[in-house]
């Protein structure tokens, strides 16, 4: 007879997925990023060795805007991402899911922008004033840096309370079930039959 093996839990694929959704268009812009960096080449308006990062880069950190600009996004995939990973019996991965991607979600592309600027290239919460990178007009690209960083001031008061809250409900009720012990009888009972198959 074959033996029967118990079937895994939920696994983590949703909340790896959220992860990804978060994280993923900010890769991207660090990608462009340290392709700069590692080629060499200063923040100004001319472009890099020939090639126009400034469009990749621009493109890159509007789609990363779209989750880090909005707090509804921001707090509802982080919220998934922890109630996923709680479902997968992982209260620590889903605690600190809450407490860290709403705020590494837009830091990543903030950090991008800061370490992109140079003199005369501004960056304004009202979209006032225009900067130029590596042959391209970054528009807003850049100046929703400033919006996210309001956003994360806006939001962390209440993920923390959040997180606080349910890391404790997490530690109670999404912990890994300890595998069912068999009764003293049985192991007795299991030995006994050992021993006379033996004889």
């Amino acid at each position: 007879m074959e033996e029967t093996h118990p079937s895994h839990g939920p696994s983590l694929r949703p909340w790896a997925l959220c992860v990804a959704v978060m994280i993923g268009p900010s890769l991207l812009v660090w990608t462009v990023r340290l392709s700069a960096l590692f080629a060499a080449c200063a923040p100004g308006p001319g472009l890099c060795h020939n090639v126009p990062l400034g469009a990749g880069l621009r493109d890159s950190l509007n789609l990363a805007w779209v989750v880090s600009t909005s707090s509804l996004l921001l707090v509802g995939l982080s919220l998934a991402a922890t109630l996923f990973a709680f479902r997968a019996c992982r209260p620590l991965t889903g605690t600190l899911s809450l407490l860290a991607l709403p705020i590494l979600t837009p830091m990543l592309p903030i950090l991008a922008v800061l370490s992109a600027r140079y003199n005369g290239c501004a960056v304004s919460p009202d979209g006032i004033g225009s900067c130029e990178l590596w042959g391209a007009a970054m528009g807003m690209a850049f100046h929703n840096a400033a919006i996210a960083r309001d956003t994360v001031f806006g939001i962390v008061p209440y993920t923390f309370a959040l997180t606080v809250m349910l890391g404790v409900l997490g530690f109670f009720f999404a912990r890994p079930k300890a595998p069912p012990q068999s009764h003293p009888m049985a192991k007795m009972r299991h030995s006994l039959g050992e021993d006379d198959r033996l004889e």
